[in-house]
């Protein structure tokens, strides 16, 4: 299957996101050997097939999460650097989660979402940058402050919490 690339220009290779795993990439179909590929392929586990079904779903949450990237890579390399550095991350840290052979591979996974976790971020100031993409999905809405009288009228309810002690408030 090689180095296929899913449907945007920005996302990342089987080989891009092995680097970041290379012990993945062990030759596990010739006995004997334990030569490290350097990238998926139907000798190592994950295969190259998984590994890019990883990669597409990954780049499908991220366009879900953040809308469509800009399209032309050459119009903004950072935000197709920092997308691709995103998805590569996060794909080594599921593959590494969903393949595990050994207890210390369930170990590294914290250290590599955490990665995976500092290029979303990476790529979230790039597009707020930009102002490309959907970066903010909570509105930020601020109100002035109230007026020093303002908690204090009869009725604003600040007259009950400071009575929890069972007295009337006026009387």
């Amino acid at each position: 299957m090689g180095d296929v690339v899913a449907g945007e220009p920005w996302a990342p290779t089987v080989t891009d996101v092995a680097r970041h795993i290379p012990t993945r990439t062990r030759d596990t179909k010739t006995p004997g050997s334990d030569k490290l590929l350097n990238t998926f392929t139907v000798n190592t586990t994950p295969t190259d097939a998984q590994a890019q079904q990883v990669i597409d779903d990954i780049v499908a949450a991220l366009t879900a999460e953040f809308g469509d990237l800009p399209q032309h890579v050459g119009h903004s390399p950072d935000i197709a650097a920092a997308a691709r550095t995103a998805v590569e991350w996060r794909a080594a840290a599921d593959i590494e989660v969903a393949y595990p052979t050994r207890n210390a591979d369930l170990n590294v996974y914290p250290l590599l979402n955490a990665r995976a976790d500092t290029a979303r971020r990476t790529l979230q100031v790039a597009l707020a940058a930009a102002g490309a993409g959907q970066v903010d999905l909570i509105p930020v809405s601020s109100f002035p402050p109230p007026p020093g009288w303002g908690d204090t009228s009869p009725g604003s309810g600040a007259d009950y919490v400071t009575n929890l002690g069972g007295a009337p408030p006026y009387g």
